[in-house]
């Protein structure tokens, strides 16, 4: 697995940096001129303009300073594009050469940047066609359970009390994340409360590949009436352990990948560029559509 490819963290951008990333687009700056600049203060002592640029650039990979004390965009353009052509020269990347992390996770609400939390989450890596590993865990969302959420998912504020809350297992999370792709059921929603959190607690962003199951169902799996983890496990014959609980819902979105990964290679869909090009036509076709003005039956699945 390419490291690149797979769920990685980055410090969360600042106003600060984003400032920085602004100025040395121009090209290196001696770190007077830079901190100077970028902090509103002009003709900063060397010693005190070089320490606030290492603290302000610590784990950082997108600067670097040179020996003369220049700081610089440690990839310039002309870079990022050899790189973009040396990695487009390799050889294509098989569906099954990649490891990928299923998660679920079971939450306070729907609105992650509004005060929802995660009440439990769980990862699941799938390697080589076969599970690996299951990491699982309730966490205390510092926050009330609303009575409906109790109801669907069973968690209740006893059960999350005493767990830990989001920061006490961020390293966890990550560890078993990195590197993997993404995948979920739904995996827009998965991937916002995961993101949120770690930007919340441990100010770092989320990027690398996501594939959503449920895309993918509507695309190789058209004959169903929805495209529901229900649905889609009740057609591979994949039973749910514990339904709206995270590890029962991870554990079956990554057997119904598996079977789905048959399906891709049974079409000829054998490389990461190949499953791309597939729901990349999905896309465009459907937004050729023009949408009518009249009201419309629901002829398709609107929900995960």
């Amino acid at each position: 697995m390419n490291p690149t490819t797979g769920v990685s963290a980055a410090p969360d951008q600042t106003l600060l940096t984003t400032r920085a990333l602004e100025y040395l687009a121009a090209g290196p700056a001696d770190v007077v001129d830079l901190i100077g600049h970028i902090c509103n203060l002009p003709g900063a002592p060397r010693m005190v303009a070089e320490h606030m640029a290492r603290a302000m650039f610590a784990g950082r990979t997108e600067f670097s300073c040179d020996d003369a004390g220049r700081w610089c965009i440690s990839a310039p353009p002309q870079a990022a594009y050899d790189a973009g052509a040396a990695a487009a020269a390799l050889p294509p990347e098989t569906l099954r050469s990649q490891s990928y992390v299923v998660v679920d996770v079971e939450t306070t609400g729907a609105r992650p940047y509004a005060g929802d939390r995660i009440t439990e989450v769980a990862a699941v890596v799938v390697r080589d066609g076969e599970i690996a590993e299951l990491f699982e865990t309730l966490v205390n969302p510092q926050r009330s359970i609303p009575p409906f959420i109790t109801q669907l998912t069973n968690i209740t504020w006893e059960m999350v009390k005493d767990s830990p809350v989001f920061a006490d297992i961020a390293g966890d999370v990550m560890q078993v994340l990195e590197g993997n792709v993404f995948v979920a059921h739904n995996a827009a929603f998965d991937w916002r409360f995961i993101s949120a959190e770690m930007s919340r607690t441990t100010g770092q962003t989320l990027m690398g590949r996501r594939l959503c199951t449920v895309k993918l169902a509507r695309k190789i799996l058209p004959q169903l009436q929805r495209r529901s983890l229900d649905y889609v496990a009740r057609y591979y014959g994949v039973e749910i352990s514990g339904r709206h609980r995270a590890a029962g819902d991870a554990l079956a979105t990554a057997n119904c990948l598996l079977r789905m990964m048959d399906d891709l290679a049974a079409r000829g869909c054998e490389t990461w560029q190949d499953l791309e090009a597939l729901l990349r036509i999905s896309s465009v076709k459907k937004s050729r559509r023009r949408p009518s003005g009249l009201p419309m039956p629901v002829s398709r699945d609107t929900t995960a």
